[in-house]
């Protein structure tokens, strides 16, 4: 044999396989960069073992106490980057990866782009009542739902009855006002309309986009406001409009058991005067 060319040291199966998870390991954290929130591999629940040698998960998706006004704050700033629902989920995604690290820094919160124009453009549901429900879910995600619609019912309520926006930016972007109006309505085409007839602004001109940015900014305070109150045990504010009520006394499981919702009725329905009474035979 040439001795220029020397034999190959063995490698046995087991410092093969440490090698690649050495090399897995560093493959995983290069790059990555947590005040940016930069992504790469993690997982949301750590795998261990039990006394018995049975996989057991850790919770790691565990939310903590933001400030709502700083969130509000980095809502508005990431606005342009993804609309209304990436807005709220992302900016609170944001900041608990900021405070938590992982499993926060991995979550790819740019899914939530779909939520813009009210589900990709078509009026539906607001990405702001989106991705802030979205966020009750995460964190809010045991099988009684009995808490967690709860939760969401102050949402609704807080978005169909309050004159928004009210954030106001340290520098405003795309107009310099943004007039605030009550939506009655969870519906993006509903809430952008009565907006454009209190204001007599356009739907595609740059201060309704304007008020949708702060708008956004709005929601994410509110859902940190509604997350902090209930990591500190509250209770949320379930309120349902008497005029609701009336109708899903009427409509709902006990008579005509023909309707379903806690909306304001009224943002879709006209009602005759005399209101239609029920005709039973």
């Amino acid at each position: 044999m040439n001795d220029l060319v020397k034999p190959m040291p063995a490698i046995t199966r087991r410092k093969a396989i440490a090698s690649l998870g050495i090399f897995g390991a560093s493959t995983a954290l290069a790059g990555c960069d947590a005040t940016e929130g930069k992504h790469f591999s993690a997982r949301a629940n750590v795998e261990k073992l039990n006394a018995d040698g049975k996989p057991s998960h850790v919770r790691q998706w565990s939310y903590v106490n933001l400030d709502s006004e700083a969130v509000a704050a980095d809502a508005y700033r990431i606005y342009p980057d993804g609309g209304c629902m990436y807005a709220v989920f992302g900016s609170v995604i944001r900041a608990l990866a900021k405070r938590v690290g992982e499993p926060f820094i991995s979550f790819p919160f740019e899914m939530m782009r779909y939520g813009d124009g009210g589900v990709g453009g078509w009026g539906s549901l607001c990405g702001v009542v989106n991705g802030a429900a979205a966020l009750i879910g995460l964190f809010q995600n045991e099988i009684s739902k009995t808490r967690r619609e709860n939760l969401a019912a102050e949402l609704c309520f807080w978005y169909e009855r309050t004159a928004l926006p009210q954030f106001q930016p340290a520098k405003a972007e795309w107009a310099d006002e943004a007039e605030p109006s009550i939506a009655d309505s969870i519906l993006c085409h509903v809430s952008v309309s009565r907006w454009c007839k209190a204001t007599g602004c356009e739907a595609s001109g740059m201060e309704k986009k304007e008020r949708c940015r702060r708008l956004s900014a709005d929601g994410a305070k509110k859902i940190v406001e509604i997350l902090n109150a209930n990591l500190s045990g509250l209770l949320p504010n379930t309120m349902l409009l008497p005029e609701v009520k009336t109708c899903a006394d009427c409509h709902g499981p006990m008579e005509l058991n023909d309707s379903h919702g806690k909306m304001d009725c009224r943002s879709c329905h006209e009602f005759s005067a005399p209101h239609p009474s029920l005709m039973r035979e």
